[in-house]
């Protein structure tokens, strides 16, 4: 009997109906669901339970209900383990959780059939450097940000590749994303899309003051590093797909380059990247749309 261990980002189940209803559809097809004792307490499931070492311990599959920063945080907790992840979305912009809310019961029943793909996405680890020696060391699923502090001024990052000095990137940062990350903040910050499966990395900078200021892509058998400048006086953060951050100061160095883990993606059906991106971004920025006709309309008692 597979052990199908569940995540739940609580804020997206407010009421946990789909976590109980993935339990339900995990026992239906002849699966064994688990969660952390929080969650089965909190969800009145019923569940076997335990301490969220113990699930990552036990399950042959990993099942998280929310948005893509759901399953970024599982994944983080479960790389080392290799447990393939699968994700349903329960928020609005989901590439990683492809899963929709309504079709949980048909995945389901696929997954526990063994009616999928199994799709590794490229992890990045990231070492910061400060005076000479490595005091951080992290890995990321998406991408690694370097960014000015609470303080407003131009941030100088200089960029190398295997040692070679790229340039000197003034602006709000610089992102070096994965394939995957390709469609999250490189995406807003003017970065190429890259398809998921690919080795590669992306370097983006960040609102940057400089007229020639490109994106550019490296083998992913490089190393990035990215040097705050030694004029910039103030702290800087690195973050980690959004939710680790660390300070960072001028001359350390942040280190980026291909992680010896991957995730393992569970691909439910036949659906490719490019639909996904079409539906993802094209409906969402029509939706978007129509909600900002729908607003104006009803501030100016029109229809």
């Amino acid at each position: 009997m597979k052990k199908i261990g569940i995540i739940t980002n609580v804020d997206k189940d407010r009421d946990f109906a789909y976590t109980r209803l993935l339990a339900e559809s995990i026992k239906r097809h002849g699966g064994s669901p688990m969660m952390t004792d929080v969650l089965s307490e909190a969800s009145s499931s019923g569940v076997p339970c335990g301490s969220e070492q113990d699930l990552i311990d036990s399950c042959d599959y990993l099942v998280c209900l929310g948005g893509d920063g759901t399953f970024l945080k599982a994944a983080r907790k479960v790389y080392r383990s290799r447990i393939p992840i699968m994700g349903i979305n329960l928020g609005n912009l989901g590439y990683l959780t492809e899963v929709d809310r309504d079709n949980i019961d048909s995945a389901v029943e696929q997954l526990m059939e063994g009616r999928f793909e199994i799709e590794k996405r490229m992890m990045l680890e990231a070492v910061v450097t400060r005076k000479g020696k490595d005091s951080i060391t992290d890995v990321a699923l998406n991408d690694v940000v370097i960014t000015r502090g609470a303080v407003s001024r131009i941030l100088h990052v200089k960029a190398y590749i295997n040692d070679v000095f790229v340039d000197t990137f003034p602006g709000d940062g610089l992102i070096i994303a994965s394939p995957t990350g390709s469609t999250a903040y490189s995406l807003s910050a003017g970065g190429p899309i890259a398809e998921p499966d690919t080795e590669v990395m992306i370097v983006t900078p960040i609102c940057p003051h400089i007229l020639y200021s490109r994106s550019f892509i490296t083998k992913s058998d490089s190393v990035v590093k990215a040097v705050v400048a030694d004029e910039f006086e103030h702290s800087a953060m690195v973050s980690l797909d959004g939710r680790e951050g660390y300070e960072i100061s001028n001359g350390d160095s942040v280190s980026v380059r291909k992680s010896g883990y991957s995730i393992n993606l569970i691909k439910i059906g036949k659906v490719n990247f490019f639909d996904i991106l079409r539906t993802k971004i094209y409906f969402r920025g029509e939706n978007l749309k129509k909600d900002e006709v729908h607003q104006a309309c009803k501030n100016t008692g029109t229809h």
